[in-house]
């Protein structure tokens, strides 16, 4: 018989157990509610990813499942797809060959941006981005350039080969900033060059084989795109539809919307810039201001000046709007520089100006000074002082300044009877001194 102790045990195992099994369940649960939030986190993650950081072509167009069954890594840049099909196509190929100041890019199917290389390759969907003062070039095709302005942003598209009509058509997108540049075909073949701009798409075409197309694209402030055309053809297609044909020396601007089209002609380049080519500027210690100035073109509004370190204009120290005819820079140290100007009517741009180049040196190296001594004789009376110096130096005797021949200096003095002491001064342009003197004893 069992008694009141044995039940009371046996009724607290029963509950104890049930405490148990209780807080099992609860903790299973638990688990199972964590995992499904980190489950559905997860997917809204991809989905969330997915919209916002389209990979590969999405950013293009729609991709075609077997765009890439015959592409494998290789050094060439451009690779062969879809051999089989009638059309063949080619990703666009291009290659970074000068890089000024921040430069970045970003693969086709990568998230991440990295800093951009000289050589780096660009193939289909791949982007680069240029930020303030900063420009790269790129070499496409073997034989035409586009440079990439500051604050840009450039996306890569496809090229394609029609062998029936033997055109090629490449096709990149350029979503803010300015691309210029100059676009080569062979003798043989037609080229088509497309631009989708944010409201409008263009296309550049040779006029005729072999021909170069040279273009300027800008996204400006307003949200409004400028075409600036100096050689070849150009389409533009609206976001209505709208379609207009340009020639070279013609420019074209399209609102925001990509509704309203302009075209105007160019204006003329400036002419009778200066300094002149080859101008030699000296200093001392503090760099002196430099005057450039050019001729006023009519109906230009305003010009656009750029001075760089290097004569492809990628290491840019200056590249802003002017009004008026001279702009004046005073921190150009010791180098060599080139700079160019453009003549301005609203948003078009001329094609720049004849191309100069200064060198600005410092010079801390006082202008040579000789002064030939007297024999042992001298009387009291006129006397001539001889000697030498460098002959754009300014020459002081005794304080007052005195000409010389080209660097050779012949002065008539006035010696009293006894010692006396005659002090010359030699002084360059940018201020370095020298200083002699002789001390003759007149009879």
């Amino acid at each position: 018989m069992m008694t009141k102790e044995n039940q009371q045990n046996t009724q607290d195992s029963h509950e104890s157990g049930n405490e148990r099994r209780r807080k099992v369940f609860v903790w299973l649960t638990e688990i199972g509610l964590v995992g499904s939030c980190v489950v559905i986190f997860i997917a809204f993650l991809s989905v969330l990813i997915g919209v916002y950081f389209p990979e590969g072509s999405t950013l293009v167009g729609e991709q075609q499942e077997d765009w890439f069954g015959d592409t494998h890594d290789a050094e060439n840049v451009e690779l062969r797809i879809d051999t089989q099909a009638s059309n063949t196509s080619q990703l666009f190929a291009g290659e970074i060959v000068s890089i000024s100041r921040r430069v970045q890019r970003r693969g086709g199917r990568s998230l991440a941006w990295n800093t951009a290389q000289l050589g780096d390759k660009f193939v289909q969907n791949d982007a680069v981005q240029t930020f303030s003062r900063s420009t790269a070039s790129l070499e496409i095709n073997d034989s035409s350039l586009l440079t990439i302005g500051e604050n840009s942003l450039i996306i890569f598209g496809r090229q394609q080969t029609d062998p029936f009509s033997n055109s090629q058509e490449s096709i990149l997108i350029m979503v803010d900033g300015e691309l210029s540049g100059t676009l080569s075909g062979d003798d043989n073949s037609r080229f088509r060059f497309g631009v989708n701009l944010p409201n409008s798409d263009v296309t550049l075409m040779a006029q005729n084989p072999g021909d170069d197309v040279n273009f300027r694209i800008t996204v400006n402030a307003d949200q409004s795109t400028t075409l600036s055309l100096h050689s070849g053809t150009a389409e533009i297609v609206g976001r209505d539809g709208q379609r207009v044909t340009i020639s070279a020396y013609e420019s074209i601007t399209m609102d925001s919307t990509g509704t309203r089209l302009r075209v105007s002609n160019l204006p003329s380049a400036p002419t009778g810039i200066g300094p002149g080519n080859n101008t030699v500027v000296s200093y001392r210690n503090v760099p002196q201001k430099i005057r450039f100035n050019w001729t006023a073109v009519e109906r230009a509004d305003r010009y656009h000046i750029v001075i760089a370190r290097d004569p492809a204009f990628s290491d840019r120290l200056v590249d802003d709007d002017v009004v008026g005819t001279s702009f004046t820079h005073g921190a150009l140290g010791a180098g060599t520089y080139y700079w160019h100007v453009r003549s301005r009517v609203g948003w078009a741009q001329s094609s720049k100006s004849d191309i100069h180049r200064i060198r600005v040196l410092q010079d801390l190296e006082a202008p040579e000074l000789h002064l030939d001594p007297p024999t042992d004789a001298v009387l009291a009376g006129i006397w001539r002082l001889t000697g030498r110096t460098d002959p754009d130096a300014s020459v002081y005797v005794d304080g007052v300044q005195i000409t010389h021949n080209a660097g050779r200096i012949d002065q008539e003095i006035s010696l009293r009877r006894g010692a006396n002491i005659i002090t010359v001064k030699a002084m360059d342009s940018v201020g370095n001194l020298n200083y002699a003197s002789l001390a003759i004893n007149a009879k």
